[in-house]
């Protein structure tokens, strides 16, 4: 189900992509500083690898468990990787680095949806500016909020006796 949110904010973004370049002056924001004021200008086109930005990184996220599956050397959790516990302890641990990466990639999911729509909205305005602030703070919280609950729970699982 997670997953699915992750695959349907992505539509989302593609959708107000498709819907809004017809309704676009043909030269937008494509950079703001960082009080939020538009310094760069460039074709409605550049939404488009805003939105290529969002599905690669949605992905790799998606990607990360299977990878995990596959190659668990190479997925870090905290200070370990996941090849440095036993087969048992993988299999109870690879369930929350899925809930995990599923959540960052709804994270980073909503933070593109939002600023498409912040340089959207701005590139419709006399004087465009861009309010990321708090997408910016929700993204940076929410993802040490979710690195630091489940690499708790993976360490409390990982300690658990019995089989997966």
């Amino acid at each position: 189900m997670l997953r699915l949110i992750s695959l349907v904010l992505m539509f989302y973004s593609y959708f107000l992509v498709q819907t809004s370049l017809s309704k676009l002056p043909p030269c937008i924001p494509t950079h703001f500083d960082a009080a939020g004021n538009a310094n760069g200008w460039g074709s409605p086109n550049t939404l488009w690898f805003l939105l290529i930005a969002q599905v690669v990184t949605g992905v790799v996220f998606l990607f990360v468990p299977y990878m995990g599956r596959r190659f668990p050397g190479i997925v870090n959790l905290g200070t370990r990787r996941l090849s440095d516990y036993t087969p048992a302890q993988q299999a109870r641990i690879l369930p929350l680095l899925h809930d995990m990466m599923a959540y960052m990639s709804i994270l980073m999911n909503l933070f593109f949806v939002f600023m498409l729509q912040g340089v959207i909205h701005a590139a419709t305005q006399p004087h465009p500016q861009l309010r990321a602030a708090w997408p910016l703070g929700l993204l940076l919280g929410s993802s040490l909020f979710i690195t630091l609950y489940y690499l708790r729970r993976i360490t409390r699982t990982a300690k658990e006796e019995g089989p997966a």
